[in-house]
């Protein structure tokens, strides 16, 4: 029977430099997908929208390494029902999602599907790499898991559902997310995974490498670096600076210690913002600036096939009236059988409150709010090549101002490598 681990390590903890490219190696990958349920609504409202078909998708995904040269590319195809037919190629977040987030049309706080991305590199010496695309995705150490295509296991909300936001006169929006710059080849700010970058590896021992965002200003240039060391079997150490020479970086710090039988990850981010629209017109570093920092422990059971990885977070608020907000979720996946695998995701968020409605006689009995999603799945191993995987999530979302919505969906997706 094959040993979980290997897949654990692969899907869940994408730290090391033969997983800095969207697919590892040379080959070609097709995931086609369908699901049907109850879109986001007011729970227990007779006229919220009904069970839906949400519609058909199909993902091409290609590699090839040629010589010093390295070439990939994704283009998704579609026919999305949301609240009525369309044929198209564009990104998207999971279809089930749509609306659950006020403010979350970002890459960083959504699990999404390009509509398409496009890699090059060249390798001219040993170690180093140069390259330009819209999705690099070079990593230097570990966060929260998100940012999954739409139909992978941790394209789960991310860091509990909480938004990226502070807490707000509305009350609509759980709240509380900090970002981890630990992909030194995407700019938050600018909000672009697309840059051009180099960067040069030593064996297994340290990584040093810099990107130049696309959208950049001349007259205000950005620049990002990541730095990695893996200095003893345990433990590799990372830093990484999104926003260079901006005055509005994002810092980021992590540290992985393998113990065989379990793996630490921990990580700490700071957000540094002068102003942001996402916080509201005008908002100031001192209301919206944030800093966060959590860990998640990975467990492989060889014996029996069963990987668990459990996590926290926590963020905190430079403003002293904002409560600070956390998060905990977790990932099982048990591989029963030679051919089958029973997986779950489930996480719950509660967000940050702004201690002045306390005053305020409309809004003295608001909270921070609380996120509640689980999603399990199962997947059939037909052959190398081919696997089957049928799953259903239903998430839960109780505001600050006491409004609870809930969706749920249900879906199955067959993907073809080679």
């Amino acid at each position: 029977m094959k040993k979980l681990v290997v897949f654990a390590a692969i899907a869940f903890l994408s730290l090391s430099a033969v997983f800095a490219q969207v697919l590892p190696k040379s080959g070609v990958k097709n995931t086609l997908s369908t699901a049907f349920g109850l879109p986001y609504g007011e729970s227990g409202d007779s006229n919220r929208d009904d069970v839906r078909l949400y519609g058909f998708f199909d993902t091409l995904q290609a590699r090839v390494d040629i010589s010093q040269f390295t070439m990939e590319g994704m283009l998704n195809w579609n026919i999305i029902n949301n609240g009525g037919w369309r044929i198209g190629t564009n990104g998207l977040t999971p279809y089930y999602y749509s609306n659950c987030y006020n403010n979350g049309t970002g890459w960083w706080t959504n699990p999404t599907t390009d509509n398409y991305y496009v890699n090059f590199l060249w390798h001219p010496l040993d170690g180093l790499d140069v390259g330009m695309g819209t999705r690099l995705t070079w990593v230097v150490g570990p966060a929260p898991n998100c940012n999954g295509s739409y139909w992978e296991p941790y394209a789960h909300p991310v860091q509990g559902g909480l938004q990226d936001a502070a807490p707000d006169s509305t009350g609509n929006m759980v709240v509380g997310y900090t970002y981890y710059a630990n992909t030194y080849t995407s700019w938050y700010e600018g909000n672009t995974k697309a840059a051009l970058g180099v960067r040069y590896q030593y064996k297994d021992f340290i990584e040093v490498g810099a990107a130049l965002p696309s959208g950049v200003d001349l007259g205000a240039p950005v620049f990002n670096l990541g730095f990695k060391i893996h200095p003893i079997d345990i433990l590799t150490v990372s830093a990484a600076v999104d926003g260079l020479f901006r005055g509005t970086s994002d810092v980021y710090a992590g540290a992985t210690v393998d113990l065989r039988y379990f793996i630490l990850d921990a990580y700490l981010g700071l957000n540094f913002r002068s102003s942001n629209n996402k916080y509201g017109n005008g908002a100031v570093f001192q209301d919206a600036g944030r800093w966060g920092t959590g860990a998640a422990l990975t467990f492989n059971f060889e014996k029996i096939n069963l990987m668990l990885r459990p996590e926290i977070g926590f963020t905190f608020y430079n403003k002293s009236n904002y409560t600070f907000a956390w998060y905990t979720g977790a990932r099982v996946e048990w591989k029963f059988a030679e051919d089958f695998m029973l997986g779950g995701w489930s996480s719950i968020g509660f967000g940050a409150k702004n201690n002045d409605w306390d005053d305020d006689p409309a809004r003295k009995d608001w909270g921070g709010g609380f996120v509640f999603d689980i999603r399990p799945d199962f997947t059939w191993f037909l052959n190398s090549s081919n696997s089957f995987t049928a799953y259903f999530d239903y998430q839960y979302r109780h505001s600050p101002n006491n409004n609870n919505n809930d969706l749920w969906a249900t879906g199955v997706y067959w993907t073809f490598k080679k």
